[in-house]
């Protein structure tokens, strides 16, 4: 009898324990879908906007399933990972009416016209900031110079745009989201092969993208 339950007593855990592996494995089915991105930013600017201007562009990526992963300051970022600055004296002469800059081609760096974004209401900065991260963190995963007619990819905001993302964060349209899982896929087979001693092939697609807008202008 006691060599019954015993045998009982063993069936179960093991299907317990099998339960257990089947919950893991379902849970991690649904991670892929869920990746992360590190961006050191350089920031000299209140860190009550600096904070609030990542959080709503962190907010507006987990719609899409991407995480960003914030650090501060740029002299530990590593090599692949995002680098953003933000300026506070900008020249006049330097992409007027622009509020920023990317380096889709070079994967890696941003820049910010803080001075600029600081010229508007004061309860309408952190959201400005904000759309401004999130547009030029796009062109870098997504790795080309392409705009959308609307939302947070769209090339030149006017005062509606400016208006509603003080209260709602606007939106990545289809087509966005899909170069972003393109580019997503093309920095870590980058990555795997920066730590493989044995090169990685990457394949190309070789779809035409007609996008040519170079920055993000505010044009009320």
């Amino acid at each position: 009898m006691k060599g019954i339950l015993s045998m009982r007593r063993t069936a179960i855990a093991a299907i317990v324990a099998m339960s257990g592996v089947v919950a893991t494995a379902s849970d991690n089915a649904a991670t892929p879908g869920e990746r992360t991105v590190t961006v050191c930013m350089e920031a000299n600017v209140r860190s009550d906007i600096a904070m609030r201007a990542q959080w709503l562009a962190s907010k507006m990526f987990a719609e899409i399933g991407v995480t960003l992963h914030w650090r501060d300051g740029l002299r530990h970022c590593p090599p692949l990972d995002i680098d953003i600055t933000l300026d506070e004296r900008t020249s006049p002469t330097l992409k007027p009416g622009a509020l920023a800059y990317a380096l889709p081609y070079e994967g890696t760096h941003i820049h910010v016209f803080y001075d600029r974004i600081a010229q508007h209401e004061k309860n309408m900065v952190p959201s400005i900031l904000a759309h401004v991260l999130a547009h030029e963190i796009t062109h870098i995963l997504e790795g080309v110079v392409c705009h959308s007619a609307s939302g947070i990819m769209k090339a030149h905001w006017d005062d509606k745009d400016l208006r509603r993302m003080t209260f709602e964060p606007l939106k990545f349209e289809k087509g966005d989201v899909d170069l972003i899982d393109r580019g997503l896929t093309k920095r870590a087979a980058n990555a795997a092969m920066a730590m493989s001693v044995t090169p990685v092939a990457v394949r190309e697609d070789n779809r035409t993208l007609n996008c040519e807008v170079p920055h993000c202008n505010l044009r009320p």
